[in-house]
């Protein structure tokens, strides 16, 4: 079922400076929410082409007649073969690995985690803006990981330990400072470098030693992967 808000009620955007007419491959078995999709994403790519699939067959000819930028796709991998485990596995490879937008069902924490071992790595919730649809939508073009702010907030949240920052103790079972804990936790829940620096009144300069120094300590070199070491 589509969640997103209705078209008619979305304000025009301008289309991001990534592809001047990316082309999309909306897979989902019901044509109404493809359909929603196509018109949500012609908001914010007035000049995109958009095929769609209701199974991953018709992706597999999709792929073979048109070369295509990005995928969207919803993942429920407690259902059967439409969005499971598999079908997701096979999408990303026929994408090259990164160029696939997942829409996570509920429970979202365990939907992203068991995406992620999957192999994916950009992610939104079932709820979120369109907004939030644009600038995944932008990392899929790219290529780069990408979690919404709040899904990234709860998979971490619901992955940590008892005691953990999301439960306001002091203890961090990563060794890390406090101050790096919570530099770490506030750009996982999605923020901006500039817009942590801004929240806790310190420069630029710091927040990116705070930010190389918890990755250092986990071993990690994004915030992508921090998250993936709570799974």
């Amino acid at each position: 079922m589509n969640t997103f808000p209705s078209p008619s009620k979305l304000e025009a955007f301008e289309s991001p400076p990534v592809l001047s007419n990316p082309h999309f491959i909306l897979f989902h078995p019901s044509e109404i929410t493809r359909k929603s999709w196509g018109l949500l994403l012609k908001k914010i790519f007035p000049k995109c082409r958009i095929s769609e699939a209701a199974s991953l067959r018709d992706v597999q000819f999709v792929g073979r007649e048109h070369e295509s930028d990005a995928m969207m796709m919803e993942f429920h991998p407690a259902t059967g073969s439409d969005h499971g485990v598999e079908t997701l596995k096979a999408a990303i490879l026929q994408q090259g690995g990164r160029h696939v937008l997942l829409i996570c069902g509920p429970p979202a924490h365990i939907t992203a985690r068991t995406a992620m071992q999957a192999g994916a790595s950009i992610f939104i919730g079932s709820n979120e803006s369109v907004e939030e649809l644009k600038r995944a939508m932008c990392a899929a073009l790219e290529g780069v990981p990408y979690m919404s702010s709040e899904l990234a907030a709860v998979v971490a949240c619901s992955a940590m330990p008892s005691g953990s920052a999301c439960e306001d103790s002091d203890a961090s079972p990563f060794s890390l400072s406090a101050r790096e804990e919570e530099v770490l936790n506030l750009l996982v829940s999605g923020m901006r470098p500039s817009q942590v620096a801004s929240r806790l009144g310190l420069s630029m300069k710091t927040i990116s030693s705070h930010k190389r120094n918890a990755l250092g300590k986990l071993g990690v070199t994004s915030i992508l992967e921090a998250v993936r070491l709570w799974v």
